[in-house]
């Protein structure tokens, strides 16, 4: 009866948005000022839609290397999102509780291009929300290399997630250094998620702190490098337990992916991500244990139907991910060997309308997947989204989820269940001064 209560909130929710353009907002799942395992799903933040192109058009789905244009001059740069969320959970030790929350996250920051090969540039971001128990969020400055909560910074901080200094070496390479935004999706339309690097999703403030390094080839591959440096408690990026960066040989992990957008028959995006993070998963679960290298490997595509930009048109997406080595069952509590396999399949039809969007998505992540910023770990997702991009902000996004663990813990009287609806907004902003675009050779 729950459930269907709630698809029928849902449906009245749809109904009015659809119609009459309400803008409201949302988080998903667990809202800031969670703990431990209960980390907050992302999304997209989608800017003006360009009807004329093929792209999944997203602030929030570019890294910083990809904002940046050779130009001189300063760009202002932010964006504000409101949340509205409405959740329901049957807990693992029998009992239930439901939720709302309502709050915003907000990014403001500048890049100065002292020349068009040499950028500077700094962001900060916060997050405020106010609970169904009245409690809300106190504002609080810092500056770590690790993120205060397994989601990021908890409800209330503030913090640069971008400090940076970027060059330009040549026509088709970019190298970013410092505290950067990075972030290797599925461009599925409605959906843009990852099963393994996506900073700040949703309304997350996450970030990565070392290197970005990219290389654009004319065959429209793009090949990236990025070293991260974490902090003995923890890193700045969504890493799920038991991985552990105490030891000296886990400070420093390598990302390699390689990536093309550009239209192959039907296919309009492939990609294949190599993560290795070494010394840094506990295999038993225990810090004084034993300790391996954690790799994990992702392949992602995205096709669409009919080729052509304009008008109704569909995207199918698929993304697969495999770590060869899990942590024991002891260490997240299964009685069977944990999985590290960990899949998602979306398809969105764009453009019912012009700017009207619905798309469905389902996901499995295996227990010894631990690197989604999205997913957890042993558990299954089903989601339904509307999402209206009209020519002028903001962009609104709707949906109804339902997640549950696949397997049954080890210590819980039942499989946990989590039933959400949100509503979200986005607005955001860009100003340019004195920028002027370098020559062509």
């Amino acid at each position: 009866m729950g459930r269907l209560k709630l698809a029928a909130r849902a449906a009245l929710v749809w109904l009015i948005t659809g119609c009459l353009g309400i803008v409201v907002a949302e988080p998903g799942g667990t809202v800031p000022g969670n703990t431990g395992e209960e980390v907050r799903d992302s999304d997209s933040m989608p800017g003006a839609y360009d009807y004329d192109s093929d792209e999944t058009l997203d602030i929030d789905t570019d890294s910083t290397v990809d904002t940046i244009e050779e130009t001189s001059g300063w760009k202002l740069k932010g964006d504000f999102r409101p949340i509205a969320d409405h959740q329901e959970t049957d807990n693992r030790d029998g009992g239930s509780i439901t939720d709302n929350a309502l709050g915003a996250r907000f990014r403001a920051g500048a890049d100065l291009g002292v020349t068009p090969n040499l950028h500077l540039g700094a962001r900060l971001a916060g997050t405020c929300f106010v609970f169904t128990d009245g409690t809300g969020c106190n504002p609080d400055f810092i500056v770590q290399l690790d993120a205060p909560t397994a989601s990021g910074l908890d409800n209330g901080q503030i913090t640069f997630d971008e400090f940076y200094m970027l060059l330009h070496k040549q026509e088709h390479s970019d190298v970013a250094i410092g505290r950067l935004q990075t972030r290797f999706v599925l461009r599925a339309g409605v959906f843009a998620r990852s099963l393994d690097r996506n900073d700040s999703s949703n309304v997350n403030v996450t970030w990565t702190d070392g290197l970005h390094a990219v290389y654009r080839a004319r065959n429209g591959w793009k090949s990236n490098l990025v070293l991260q440096r974490n902090a003995a408690d923890g890193s700045g990026s969504v890493r799920r337990n038991p991985l552990d960066f105490a030891s000296s040989r886990a400070r420093n992990t390598w990302f390699i992916a390689f990536e093309n957008e550009q239209p192959w028959g039907n296919i309009v995006q492939r990609g294949f991500d190599i993560s290795y993070l070494p010394d840094s998963l506990l295999k038993n679960g225990v810090a004084n244990g034993r300790r391996e290298d954690y790799w994990g490997f992702v392949g992602r595509v995205v096709a669409r139907w009919p080729r052509k930009y304009t008008g109704m048109h569909l995207r199918l997406g698929a993304e697969a991910g495999y770590a060869p080595e899990t942590p024991t069952a002891s260490a997240v509590n299964l009685t069977g060997d944990p999985q590290g396999f960990a899949w998602d399949v979306s398809a969105s039809l764009m453009d019912i309308r012009p700017g009207h969007h619905f798309g469905v998505q389902y996901a499995r992540t295996g227990a010894g997947w631990l690197l989604s910023p999205q997913y957890r770990p042993n558990e299954e997702m089903l989601e339904f989204r509307y999402q209206w991009r009209p020519p002028r902000q903001p962009v609104i996004d709707m949906r109804i989820r339902w997640r549950k663990d696949i397997r049954l813990l080890s210590d819980a009287v039942r499989k946990r269940r989590v039933a959400d609806v949100y509503l979200r907004a986005t607005w955001h902003f860009t100003h340019y001064r004195r920028m002027e675009k370098r020559a062509e050779p």
